[in-house]
């Protein structure tokens, strides 16, 4: 029952909110400041506002639901973050932050051209606005139960009181409220996982009950989207591009005080977005177990059903402003990216080269406010069945060819050329799309495109089109920005091997444990 505690508990967050934002905002710097912070920040600020901008609502609402119709196999989709999370910090984040980029997408305007770089930005604002939009319908869903509004209304006041701060901030203060939001978030989640718990004594162990810690599916169909192989290959790709080729989790690292702190800040999601996922997962669990299996026409009710009809209202108070604040904290930093975006990839490459710095600071911040605007559309058109984190996956797998291929390209292939690029965009988008119309999952969506991408790209830059003489210099430069890894990176390997391994028993360790 929601009640005015509920929504007094909701509204002291948002002034918390605020009441940062303009600390924050007291010192307004350039344009540079606006996206990148002045790059002055820690590893791991940086890479705890990086976890909350990927752990958002999207987790807290579809996790959950997913979990629940299809246990704990879901979490395979995941299990590949501290390989991944290796090869960004190993083989991206080097070369983008030597080369003191504000936008990634500069790198391959140098390594390719202009239409490279052009063709990169555009998808990335398009997937942006539609991830974005998405996650901000999810909580929308949770504010026309609290408030007395529709949900478009939800839609169109949340996005505009997010950009509001993000408007006089910039990254600074996007980067201290995910500080803020992860906190709120993370007593939300625990005072749902203790009113789950606390019922729970009374519970038997069950054969159902324990095929749904299973986490581990051996299954080689490709029509399967929660198997091993799945996960561990095919998801891959499509967080390679999310981790090593996205401007929205890139910015975080170039926003750091030097190398070693970006990649510290891209091993802390690393590290940590296991244990979220399996927190998230085990409470798909328990809602599973409370409900006894009961059929929901949309797996992203559980979750909100539970919350408005089984908890006091204070903890529905605590639940609202912990989704609200996951939301939050994507909307933030998806509107800082865009316009970063918006500014440097098109207002100052094609319409204005010469402007001040004062002058790009002021424009970035008036395209964040645009930025808004656009992603209210999709989010408007969102209203679906499936799981939110599935849906958001599956239309983010569309372009993965493009924004990892692109990249690949660039970093591996040392003839590689722009006659490459706009061939294999247009023929790896194509391959994509005819994925659709088969019975393939959508996790190989992102694995196909990119091969795809690679192998039209090679071909047709080795008999198509050549290098300036500038790029070829850039080539030759580019191979003295990495570096060998350092022994640390090799643990994320190592509890990458581990964190299979506890997936492997995690049915026999719970048995285990309820019976003592």
């Amino acid at each position: 029952m929601v009640t005015y505690s509920s929504v007094w508990v909701m509204l002291m967050y948002l002034v918390l909110t605020v009441a940062l934002s303009i600390l924050v905002n007291h010192n307004r710097g350039s344009s540079d400041d606006f996206s990148t912070g002045g790059r002055q920040f820690g590893g791991v600020t940086a890479g705890v506002s990086i976890l909350a901008t990927y752990v958002s609502a999207m987790t807290f609402i579809g996790m959950p639901g997913w979990v629940y119709q299809a246990g704990m196999q879901a979490m395979a989709v995941h299990l590949n973050y501290p390989f991944v999370i290796f090869c960004a910090v190993v083989f991206f984040v080097p070369v983008f932050y030597r080369l003191r980029l504000t936008s990634i997408y500069e790198y391959l305007e140098l390594r390719f051209g202009v239409i490279a770089r052009t063709i990169n930005a555009l998808v990335f604002l398009i997937v942006q606005c539609i991830s974005a939009g998405v996650i901000l319908y999810a909580i929308s869903l949770i504010l026309v139960r609290v408030l007395p509004i529709s949900i478009e209304q939800a839609i169109i006041y949340l996005s505009l009181f997010t950009v509001a701060y993000t408007f006089f901030g910039g990254i600074s203060t996007v980067i201290w409220t995910d500080m803020l939001q992860s906190v709120v978030l993370l007593i939300g989640s625990a005072a749902l996982f203790g009113v789950l718990i606390s019922d729970m004594s009374h519970i038997s162990i069950t054969p159902q009950l324990i095929e749904k810690f299973r986490v581990i599916n051996l299954s080689s169909e490709l029509d399967n989207d929660t198997s091993l192989l799945a996960g561990l290959v095919a998801v891959s790709f499509l967080h390679l591009s999310v981790y090593g080729t996205n401007q929205l989790i890139i910015q975080r690292t170039l926003a750091t005080r030097d190398l070693k702190s970006a990649r510290t800040a891209m091993m802390v999601c690393g590290y940590g977005s296991f244990f979220v996922y399996l927190f998230f997962s085990i409470l798909g669990v328990l809602l599973f177990v409370f409900y006894q299996g009961e059929s929901f026409d949309n797996s992203n009710n559980v979750i909100l059903d539970f919350v408005f009809n089984h908890t006091n209202p204070i903890i529905i108070g605590l639940i609202i402003s912990a989704l609200t604040a996951a939301a939050m904290s994507t909307l933030d930093s998806t509107f800082n990216s865009m316009a970063t975006v918006m500014t440097f990839d098109f207002y100052q490459r094609f319409i204005k080269q010469d402007a001040t710095p004062h002058h790009y600071e002021k424009t970035a911040r008036w395209l964040s406010l645009l930025a808004a605007i656009c992603v209210i559309i999709p989010a408007l058109l969102s209203i679906s069945n499936e799981s939110v984190l599935k849906t958001i996956a599956s239309l983010t797998s569309l372009f993965v060819g493009i924004r990892l291929g692109s990249f690949l390209l660039g970093l591996f292939c040392r003839y590689a050329n722009e006659q490459g690029v706009i061939w294999a965009s247009v023929v790896s988008t194509i391959a994509i799309v005819l994925c659709r119309f088969t019975e393939m999952a959508w996790p190989w969506y992102a694995p196909i495109g990119t091969l795809v991408f690679l192998m039209v790209g090679i071909i047709i830059s080795r008999y198509r089109g050549q290098l300036t003489a500038e790029q070829q210099a850039f080539v030759v430069h580019q191979a003295t920005l990495w570096q060998r890894p350092r022994s640390g990176q090799y643990g994320l390997i190592i509890f990458g091997v581990l964190t299979l391994a506890l997936c492997s028993y995690l049915p026999e360790l719970v048995l285990m444990m309820w019976q003592h």
